[in-house]
């Protein structure tokens, strides 16, 4: 007889090495920030795995990673877990990868995406250095972008 998949428990994780962006650009994670662009990290993940897609990098998390999870319960909660579907479908474009026994590879999909779209926000922070806001980060590397296309 098949298990029933509790899809709620599942994880959707992020690599640990990029708490401080996260802190940079989220109002959860660092108290008093006023120039945070997130109200949540996971909103702030979804974020990132678009980036990571925009880009297409697509960076999935090594099996020994430092990871910080969210349930998907959480992601579901506001309907976000809408783009980890999205993204699964736009790498796999089938609905089998939407189904019960394949919802893993459907979150591992976000992830590497995420994880890409982190490192490419990483970079942005480390080549403003001196730019204080997070939200100015973002706002010029969104325009540079709109200028390349």
């Amino acid at each position: 007889m098949n298990e029933i998949l509790d899809w709620r428990a599942l994880s959707v994780r992020r690599d640990s090495k990029f708490e401080t962006v996260e802190a940079k650009f989220c109002s959860t994670k660092a108290s008093g920030n006023q120039s945070a662009v997130f109200a949540t990290v996971k909103e702030f993940m979804v974020f990132a795995a678009l980036v990571g897609f925009q880009e297409n990098k697509y960076r999935p998390l090594e099996q020994k990673t430092n990871c910080t999870p969210i349930r998907l319960d959480t992601y579901a909660s506001t309907k976000h877990d809408a783009y980890i579907y999205l993204l699964a479908l736009a790498r796999e474009p089938s609905l089998e990868v939407l189904k019960d026994e394949k919802l893993r590879e459907a979150i591992n999909i976000f992830e590497g995406y995420c994880n890409g779209g982190l490192m490419i926000i990483d970079s942005w922070v480390s080549n403003n250095i001196g730019v204080p806001l997070a939200s100015d980060i973002l706002f010029t590397q969104t325009l540079e972008f709109l200028n390349e296309q």
